[in-house]
């Protein structure tokens, strides 16, 4: 108990078993975790996630590199066949190709006759841009 009596010592400690004192103890554990998780979530994860991103789509490009063949070849197996299904529904009801469509897979064929040069060109660009 604390005096309030001039001249009296001033005892500030708490009695033994206060529920007062549990009470604020677990209160200052859980304020302080908020904080911390407050100041990581503000502070930490738009720092760290952008580099997470970074590393994670560069992992991907060095994938994507080292695929570049079997993709091509299944593109090129793709492409072949849209335009195998368009010929032979074209020749089999006898309308033409639509304008759009035809835009389309003439875009897929340069798109691909790109990605089959590629290998070629690449050095080419990389001379240029050093």
């Amino acid at each position: 108990m604390t005096s309030l009596n001039p001249g009296a010592p001033l005892n500030a400690e708490p009695a033994k078993g206060d529920p007062n004192q549990k009470a604020v103890g677990a209160g200052s554990i859980v304020a302080t975790s908020g904080a911390v998780l407050g100041c990581a979530a503000c502070c930490v994860v738009p720092l760290a996630f952008p580099i997470l991103a970074l590393g994670a789509s560069g992992a991907v490009l060095a994938w994507f590199a080292g695929a570049h063949m079997w993709i091509t070849g299944l593109a090129l197996l793709i492409v072949l066949a849209a335009w195998s299904w368009l010929a032979w529904r074209t020749f089999r009801q006898g309308h033409p190709i639509a304008r759009s469509t035809l835009i389309m897979m003439s875009l897929s064929t340069f798109m691909l006759a790109l990605a089959l040069m590629w290998p070629r060109v690449e050095p080419l660009l990389m001379d240029l841009v050093r």
